[in-house]
């Protein structure tokens, strides 16, 4: 029983350090984001990607969360990121197109266009992606 109370009580104080942990909205670099091992192993290097720079046309959304426990504000963004450009890219493959342009961050009615860095809402517990771009 005493094992258990210690659990516990570790765990709630992990959880307090985290839950002060979360930064709101923050942006962070595409580039660096892109480079990660794992974006590699998942990314279709077939599909292309073009970011900032909107224009008119059919937009298609990715909303991507994850987990924020035990990771760094980039890394859970990072990885949120990636699985919205991912999902983005299956959108184009279904309808057999070869690129996603004019991709940029939104976020409740807020706009973020950059070629460089992309917007994420770090929260106590989840970081999530949400980006906007056209199929072509």
């Amino acid at each position: 029983m005493r094992n258990i109370f210690l659990i516990l009580t570790i765990l709630t104080i992990g959880a307090l350090t985290n839950a002060s942990a979360g930064q709101g909205i923050q942006k962070f670099s595409i580039k660096k984001a892109l480079k990660d091992t794992r974006a590699n192993a998942n990314l279709d290097h077939r599909i292309r990607l073009s970011f900032g720079k909107r224009g008119a046309g059919r937009e298609w959304t990715a909303i991507r969360r994850t987990m924020r426990f035990g990771r760094s504000a980039e890394e859970a963004c990072n990885r949120a990121f990636l699985s919205a450009v991912i999902a983005l890219q299956d959108r184009a493959k279904k309808q057999g197109k070869r690129s996603v342009v004019g991709i940029y961050s939104y976020h409740k009615k807020r706009v973020y266009s950059s070629s460089s860095k992309f917007m994420c809402e770090d929260g106590n517990m989840m970081s999530a992606v949400t980006l906007r771009g056209k199929v072509r």
